[in-house]
């Protein structure tokens, strides 16, 4: 079973994991920043366009069985059931075929509308087309990960996710320099995703999938995942509703602000998006084993290291969001502290909700998200609606931030009732206190330094050593803890390691 699986140590999978994302998020802002001096104003707004539309469809058409596929394939290893793993990954793929199929057939019959009220001109429909060749693949690789993922293979899962994601920015940038036209670019980004289900599908194959009878019928996973899949586009317009009315009531200049403080947050989740995915595969496997002591202590240990990676990135980057933002946009982007602030320290406040939705999630409580993401939709269109017209950016931050909160405490509640909450309240405490003790330090030294760009470096090294002197002070971290760190940190990261032992 375990050489079926390919299942990997967490602290493989983590390092991966990371690694993953952060290539996902570096490549795709060096290939922004790259059209952005490179080209006009307007070639950049079709990217932008383009990369809507390359993340928009494999959201309505897969249908959210990604997650579906990752629940079961996990729940097969807690059941030991072999058999059933193969069945289900020869499943995915067919089932992954015919939505890609159905997506490019969808996007031929809908491209000359689609250019008509995006581009508001009919002469981008061959390039609408060109964009079958990106779509059908990256469907096929949200499928694909999404079993990875359920095998619990993170570290290879994290590798073709890299490779597959250099070649799509790096094909595309190549093909600029070479056409200097933009076919060039729906073209290169084909390049790297069918390399990248290319390389999903050859580690999949390992797996012999011969027919082989189950149990779990395409109904089921079905009815596990459309939850999901609602909760997906709901949370969508739940996240975008302040961003388009402030586009509606502001002006652009305000628009062109807030986005870039909705970029510098959406990096700093980058310290724990990747623990979900990965936690998300250990709760089905529990659930499967019905050890529902292992659930609340993954929700425990999952917490106490989202928290510690998150809280202090979240609060130091507020106290230096001036410097901050000076740097990365102008001057006349510095009205944008205030409303990053908010952001993220609220972001920190509930950074708990996403391990608990993990875990939900894991033990198939999956109508919670429903009424979640329908509820954080509405408090986000009513805060904005009334807030941004008197206290613009700000009334939008309050907006996006209540999408957390709302979320939150309704997924709180469920998974309470479910007895799935467990949480180090006393490691947390002084989590919180290491934090915010760093972060008034380092605002008092950037303050009085003039909150100079050029000092950011020496403000996050200083941060870095109070954050560090506070945990050894506090004791924040037990004896358990740090064994269990170490326990998750491969041999090869050594300084890693070290610092672990340090706190």
């Amino acid at each position: 079973m375990e050489e079926l699986s390919g299942k990997d140590s967490l602290g493989k999978g983590i390092v991966f994991q990371y690694a993953y994302y952060a290539v996902l998020t570096l490549s795709g802002a060096a290939f922004y920043l790259y059209v952005t001096h490179i080209f006009p104003t307007s070639t950049v707004g079709s990217i932008a366009l383009l990369l809507a539309i390359v993340g928009l469809f494999p959201v309505f058409f897969t249908l959210g069985l990604q997650y579906g596929w990752q629940h079961f394939v996990s729940y097969a290893i807690g059941e030991n059931n072999t058999e059933e793993i193969k069945r289900l990954i020869r499943q995915a793929i067919r089932t992954g075929l015919l939505l890609s199929g159905v997506s490019v057939i969808f996007l031929v019959a809908t491209a000359h509308y689609i250019s008509i009220f995006f581009f508001h001109t009919g002469t981008y429909t061959t390039l609408i087309l060109l964009m079958g060749f990106d779509i059908a693949p990256a469907i096929m690789i949200q499928i694909m990960n999404g079993i990875m993922l359920g095998l619990q293979n993170f570290r290879r899962a994290g590798i073709i996710g890299m490779a597959y994601v250099v070649l799509v920015y790096g094909s595309s940038v190549i093909l600029l320099r070479l056409l200097n036209s933009l076919n060039a670019v729906p073209i290169g980004w084909g390049i790297g995703y069918v390399a990248g289900a290319f390389l999903y599908y050859a580690e999949l194959s390992r797996v012999r999938m011969k027919h082989t009878p189950g149990k779990r019928e395409l109904g089921e996973i079905v009815r596990y995942s459309l939850p999901l899949y609602a909760t997906g586009i709901l949370s969508f317009g739940a996240t975008y509703i302040d961003r388009l009315t402030v586009a509606f009531l502001k002006n652009l200049s305000s628009i062109g602000v807030y986005t870039l403080v909705l970029l510098i947050v959406s990096g700093a989740g980058l310290l724990s998006a990747p623990i979900g995915g990965i936690v998300f595969s250990k709760f089905s496997e529990f659930y499967a084993k019905r050890d529902r002591d292992m659930i609340r202590e993954g929700v425990r240990i999952s917490v106490s290291a989202a928290s510690v990676l998150y809280v202090p990135a979240a609060l130091g980057l507020s106290a230096l969001s001036v410097p901050v933002l000076r740097v990365l946009g102008g001057p006349a982007y510095v009205i944008g502290s205030l409303p990053l602030t908010i952001i993220l320290v609220v972001n920190a406040f509930f950074i708990a909700g996403g391990t608990l939705g993990s875990a939900l999630q894991g033990t198939r409580k999956t109508h919670i998200f429903v009424i979640s993401a329908s509820l954080s939709l509405i408090s986000n269109f009513i805060l904005s609606v009334a807030l941004i017209p008197t206290f613009s950016l700000i009334g939008a931050a309050i907006g996006f931030s209540s999408v957390t909160a709302v979320g939150f405490s309704i997924i709180f509640y469920f998974a309470r009732k479910s007895g799935v909450v467990h949480v180090d309240v006393r490691m947390l405490a002084k989590i919180w206190l290491s934090a915010v003790t760093m972060a008034v330090l380092v605002y008092l030294f950037a303050f009085l330094t003039g909150f100079a760009g050029v000092l950011i470096p020496v403000y996050v090294i200083s941060g870095a050593v109070a954050y560090i002197l506070m945990l050894r002070f506090t004791s924040a971290l037990g004896g358990k803890d740090k064994e269990m760190l170490l326990k998750l940190i491969p041999a090869s990261l050594s300084p890693l390691r070290k610092f672990v032992e340090l706190l």
